[in-house]
């Protein structure tokens, strides 16, 4: 008996449900490549730049006076006047201070007095030898006789020296009443008022006096500072004047300096060595006491290659820095570096001019990520923001992120 016909179940839904399956496999595999492939983050970068690296010792000196003077009573007396203002400044023979001349004038009416009355006494003496002189040979005096006054003579002359030696000594005191300035300087606060008794046992301290121009500033050096310093000066041929100063403010002085002085041994107690450096201070404005910061020129390197100190890489005394290689990725590389000055490193092995390099956010990156370099000057000026959309990249990886996009 022959089977009842079955209409065959359509195909195309069959078809529809697989190709839409194919469908959805190939977009979840699509996906899954998207998020398995790395994130290609633009980045900033700075070319290596070369500059003269001029490299400067900084050492905490103290200012003090070429010369300083102190303003003291050498005789006894009352203080009648001062003659200046204190804190300003004086010329040298200023009248600064009297002391009561009246006891020292006395003194020296009392010396000439005393003078002149043997000045008379010898002024007979002489004559009475004379005339004994010529009674000696004519035989009416005796010899004895003779010598009694040419004895008398001699006495006076005597004393008439020390008369005159009396007289100037008084008069050398009476000149010490009045008090003049040594020196041209800046004279500081009055130790003594007006009125009181100085010079009593002691030589009083009145004031003091300082120049203030030049000035010094001295500080020390440890022995291995002075060593390279004097090795690399010598064989760079360095002068020794062109030097800075940095004030406590943190401004740098406008005038330079000139070494004035190497202390001729070493302080077996600290281990260091004085120098001291001369400034002009044609306005005052450096007084003695006053701290401050020298910078030295040690040494100079031409052509230095140099980085910025924060892209450097420092790990159990391994330095390193993130350089950027053909294929736009990060690549750890070893450096060698040298001196820093004004927050940049002289790079003495590991890289070569115009290498790609990270400046910032070291911390956060890791060798082998791959980058889109953002190149920026090494140095912004005014510390502007580089707009990362903005920027230009470089041109070699634009080139090649073109030929790219054509192809695709």
């Amino acid at each position: 008996m022959p089977m009842p016909y079955k209409k065959a179940a359509p195909i195309f839904p069959v078809i529809f449900l697989c190709l839409v399956g194919l469908v959805f496999s190939g977009c979840t595999e699509n996906e899954e490549k998207q998020a398995a492939a790395p994130e290609v983050r633009p980045l900033k970068v700075s070319k290596v730049e070369t500059r003269d690296m001029p490299n400067w010792g900084e050492f905490i000196g103290q200012i003090s006076a070429v010369d300083t003077v102190d303003i003291r009573a050498r005789v006894e007396g009352f203080l009648l006047e001062k003659q200046f203002e204190e804190g300003r400044a004086v010329k040298k023979g200023d009248l600064l201070f009297v002391i009561d001349p009246k006891p020292f004038e006395e003194d020296l009416k009392e010396a000439k007095s005393e003078l002149d009355y043997n000045q008379a006494l010898l002024e007979k003496a002489k004559k009475d030898m004379a005339r004994y002189s010529k009674l000696l040979k004519e035989g009416v005096v005796s010899q004895t006789e003779f010598e009694s006054y040419q004895t008398s003579f001699s006495t006076y002359q005597a004393k008439v020296r020390q008369n005159k030696a009396q007289v100037e000594n008084a008069n050398i005191q009476l000149g010490y009443t009045k008090i003049y300035s040594p020196i041209d300087g800046i004279i500081g606060r009055v130790q003594v008022d007006v009125g009181n008794l100085v010079g009593k046992g002691e030589s009083t301290l009145l004031a003091t006096i300082s120049t203030v121009d030049p000035v010094y500033v001295s500080f020390s050096v440890n022995e291995a500072d002075y060593l390279k310093a004097k090795r690399n000066r010598e064989q760079s041929n360095l002068p020794d004047d062109g030097l800075r100063m940095l004030l406590s403010d943190g401004t740098e002085y406008e005038h330079s300096g000139q070494l004035s002085m190497v202390d001729r041994a070493v302080d077996p107690k600290t281990g260091t060595l004085g120098i001291r450096v001369q400034f002009p201070n044609p306005d005052g404005l450096l007084r003695p006491g006053q701290y401050s910061r020298v910078l030295i020129l040690i040494e100079e390197t031409k052509d230095a290659i140099v980085v910025p100190s924060r892209s450097i890489i420092d790990v159990q005394g391994m330095t390193s820095i993130y350089k950027v290689d053909q294929d736009n990725k990060l690549v750890n590389q070893p450096v060698e570096t040298g001196y820093e000055v004004d927050n940049f490193v002289v790079v003495k092995e590991g890289l070569s001019p115009d290498d790609l390099i990270v400046t910032d956010d070291v911390r956060r990156l890791r060798p082998g990520m791959e980058i889109k370099p953002i190149v920026v000057p090494m140095t912004k000026p005014g510390g502007e923001e580089v707009d990362l959309n903005s920027s230009q990249p470089n041109e070699s990886n634009s080139d090649q992120d073109g030929a790219e996009n054509k192809d695709g």
